[in-house]
């Protein structure tokens, strides 16, 4: 017999074991390559939000693992909660995190001898329900408080600039990968660079996404002992006489304001009946006051003035001793 014997194909575990060795070999000259290249990229603070923008997100806040963002007290203040052992938490965005109602709800409800003392806010300002849900499973529970009143219907409806908050909620580990890893930090750029391409742009928590998280934060509340108080978001926006600055960065057009506005208080409702949670109606409870509404609300017909948080507060305490 002459030559030489035809080579044996190799094994089946023996081509995996090389297929395998070849992605891995792929992937540390691909990193390799991207860290000798200097590239980096930090999904916060390069998120783009109508607010807060990067800088605010790089200058005012601190970034978390699980809610994307937080004051960059927030821990001091949930240790301090955990000491504190409050009846109330007050969940929300800018509105309660900037908001002196929380105090001043607190105190109505001291005069009023109400058992629900002490209380703490816990809200964060950019936030949206979704983020108000993971904050609810993470800090807000173990907190064991009787009420959570929540507060959200703003940032939720703004457009997104790039991911949407449940897209960037659930690519937790895509990010936790991120801190380690530049090729998970080149999927995040591919990923809110896609996403910053679609047209029109959705909302950062469209509409059945919100009523979901709330309805979900009020069962997950309800389980847990806890009684969720809804508050629908209050607003100085009259049709025809929006503020101009919301066209740049948070609406598609100023007209689709008010009744995008009014259709997420009508989800916020809708979610309240279907978890079983009390509403707190501050937004009916304004729209009664003797006109003009300016002294209540800064500028920009969100965020309240003094005298707004004070009616708020007048509110928001009738709603919790009205429970039983």
């Amino acid at each position: 017999m002459t030559g030489t014997a035809a080579e044996a194909p190799l094994s089946w575990p023996a081509r995996i074991a090389l297929t395998f060795f070849g992605v891995v070999l792929a992937l540390v000259t691909a990193e390799a390559g991207l860290r000798v290249a200097r590239f980096h990229f930090d999904l916060v603070p390069a998120l783009e939000f109508g607010w807060p923008d990067p800088v605010a997100l790089r200058d005012a806040y601190a970034p978390d693992p699980d809610l994307v963002w937080v004051t960059r007290d927030y821990r001091t203040s949930l240790r301090a909660a955990h000491r504190l052992q409050p009846a109330v938490v007050f969940m929300g965005d800018s509105c309660t995190e900037f908001g002196s109602y929380p105090a001043k709800t607190m105190a109505d409800l001291a005069d009023a001898k109400s058992p629900l003392a002490p209380g703490v806010k816990l809200g964060v300002g950019g936030w949206s329900s979704a983020q108000g849900l993971v904050q609810l499973r993470r800090d807000v529970i173990p907190l064991h408080p009787k009420i959570v009143t929540v507060y959200y219907g703003w940032n939720d409806h703004w457009i997104a600039m790039g991911l949407t908050d449940p897209e960037i909620v659930q690519a937790r580990a895509l990010r936790t990968l991120a801190e380690h890893l530049r090729l998970a930090q080149l999927w995040l750029k591919l990923e809110v660079s896609r996403a910053a391409r679609r047209t029109p742009p959705p909302n950062r928590v469209p509409i059945q996404d919100y009523e979901a998280n709330l309805l979900r934060l009020a069962s997950e509340a309800r389980a847990a002992g806890i009684t969720p108080v809804f508050i629908t978001a209050p607003s100085n926006h009259v049709p025809g006489h929006e503020p101009p600055y919301l066209a740049k960065r948070h609406v598609r057009s100023l007209a689709e304001l008010v009744p995008l506005h009014t259709a997420y208080i009508a989800a916020t409702k809708r979610a309240a009946q279907a978890g079983g949670a009390p509403v707190c109606d501050a937004a009916a409870a304004f729209a009664a006051l003797p006109e003009p509404h300016d002294r209540y609300f800064q500028k920009d017909g969100i965020h309240l003035t003094d005298a707004g948080d004070a009616v708020m507060a007048s509110t928001l305490s009738t709603c919790l001793t009205s429970l039983r």
